[in-house]
């Protein structure tokens, strides 16, 4: 298996060392040093504007079919080095390996699905008032694309920036997370394979605020996306005011769960289990906010817990591990002092709430369930991104609608229900940019995935997702001689 010597930093067609030094990369189970990966100079980062720059134009040469053939060779490739790809995903973030192996699939979609998308760039003709004259509308790729992927998924989130940017006839340089700079590393050596036009993409790893400066302040760099925190979210905004980028923001969330009373409790609550705590709870869309009507709640708690308490905690790479480690110490100790919040606001812990027993080494946290938390309570109100669920009574539904949207988050929410009726208005009054009815499934290449206020703004996947690396232009054409 390739580790992080044989690759590097991907830099004008090549993998190239990092002039800045390196970092060391842990392994969340046992704490282990998994390797050395490179820091990206300044003078590197300016190598890869530059590179973008002039390969964007060799790109532009290619007609839609090269370009879609190039992203299914991408595609190909992930598919042959699935379980290598997936491994590296485990080691690096802890997740268990069928979930790695799902999230390689998810990013394989993206550039089978935007590899036919690259073809389907249409125009407009608008009907002109004047004579003999005609307006069209023609979209084109806005220009080199900074893309900031975060850690709990990093295939995925960076093939959902580049298959779209590439399909588009965009340039992307991507800053690779510090968690998990192997994975991005192989994905780049999948897009080496494509054989796309030296420097059309790149990979940077190193310190966030020193790449993000260089190429937020490079008026050559016309697009930024960001999966990560609103905080940072904000401040790349900020940012990207001065020489004026489109951005797209993929934030935080805090998903609400309404679950009615015509819905089955136990079934509900089994399915939720497995969600809830897959990678840890360490996901934007993760279902934590669970308001069950009070004549079920009870039989809702008793099997969320039984399910709870049978989830088997251990190393990734072991197939019968239902929930790997936290990603951090870091990450540990902040789930740890929600923990801490409860205990002085009040709430019921019914199972849980403390570091897992039994590993000497790793961050690990027993997954945790704690019902009738005060409204003003601080894990009700902030995003969590861990294994901690929240159980809240509720008998009136403007009510839990008031609840449910008392966030400043918008991303994903869910409701359970047999009624037609229930489900319109649930749907109908969520404030959230996704509602799952009757399912937790949101994310898929074809279905465009985003939220709304603290959550960000844009789209990723689909066909909006593609617009988000178009820029439209305006012809307007006289005919002379008529």
């Amino acid at each position: 298996m390739k580790n992080y010597k044989d690759y590097g930093l991907y830099i004008n067609g090549g993998f190239v060392k990092g002039e800045d030094g390196s970092f060391s990369v842990l392994n969340p189970f046992n704490e282990e040093i998994l390797g050395e990966a490179p820091i990206a100079s300044a003078r590197q980062v300016a190598q890869a504007i530059d590179g973008a720059q002039k390969a964007m134009f060799e790109y532009s040469k290619l007609h839609a079919w090269e370009k879609a053939e190039k992203l299914l060779k991408v595609a190909e490739f992930l598919k042959k080095n699935i379980d290598e790809i997936a491994k590296s995903i485990t080691l690096e973030t802890g997740k268990p390996i069928t979930q790695s192996i799902r999230e390689t699939h998810l990013a394989i979609d993206q550039f089978i699905w935007f590899s036919e998308q690259t073809k389907r760039i249409d125009g407009q003709i608008i009907q002109s008032r004047n004579e003999n004259t005609d307006v069209y509308v023609k979209y084109e790729p806005i220009g080199i694309v900074a893309a900031f992927s975060s850690w709990n998924f990093p295939l995925l989130l960076s093939a959902r920036k580049l298959a779209p940017a590439l399909a588009a006839g965009c340039a992307v340089i991507v800053r690779s997370t510090d968690i998990a700079p192997l994975v991005g590393m192989k994905l780049f050596e999948a897009l080496h394979e494509a054989q796309f036009p030296q420097g059309l993409v790149a990979l940077l790893c190193g310190r966030a605020s020193a790449i993000s400066s260089l190429l937020m302040h490079d008026v050559r760099v016309r697009k930024v996306s960001l999966t990560g925190s609103t905080a940072v979210g904000q401040q790349l905004i900020r940012d990207s005011s001065i020489t004026l980028k489109k951005v797209t923001m993929e934030l935080g969330g805090h998903a609400p769960v309404i679950v009615h009373d015509d819905a089955n409790a136990q079934e509900v609550a089994a399915l939720s289990v497995k969600v809830k705590f897959a990678n840890a709870g360490q996901v934007c869309v993760s279902p934590t906010r669970f308001y069950v009507h009070e004549h079920i709640i009870d039989t809702f708690c008793d099997t969320f817990v039984s399910e709870t308490k049978k989830l088997r905690l251990g190393n990734g790479l072991d197939e019968n591990v239902d929930m790997g480690p936290l990603v951090t110490q870091k990450r540990l100790e902040e789930v740890e002092s929600f923990i801490k919040k409860v205990k002085q606001t009040g709430g019921t812990i019914l199972t849980g709430g403390k570091r897992a027993e039994g590993f000497s080494k790793g961050y690990f946290f027993e997954p945790t369930v704690i019902r009738d938390l005060p409204n003003d309570s601080y894990l009700l109100c902030n995003e969590i991104f861990g294994p901690i669920a929240l159980i809240q009574s509720f008998n009136d539904l403007g009510e839990v609608f008031k609840r449910a949207n008392s966030t400043e988050y918008g991303l994903a929410s869910y409701t359970f229900t047999s009624s037609l009726a229930k489900a319109h208005l649930t749907v109908k009054h969520i404030s959230a940019g996704m509602v799952g009815v009757n399912s937790f499934a949101l994310a898929a290449a074809e279905v465009p995935f985003g939220g709304i206020k603290a959550s960000g703004f844009g789209r990723e996947s689909g066909a909006l997702g593609m617009q988000e690396y178009l820029q439209s232009k305006i012809i307007t054409q006289r005919f002379l001689g008529l």
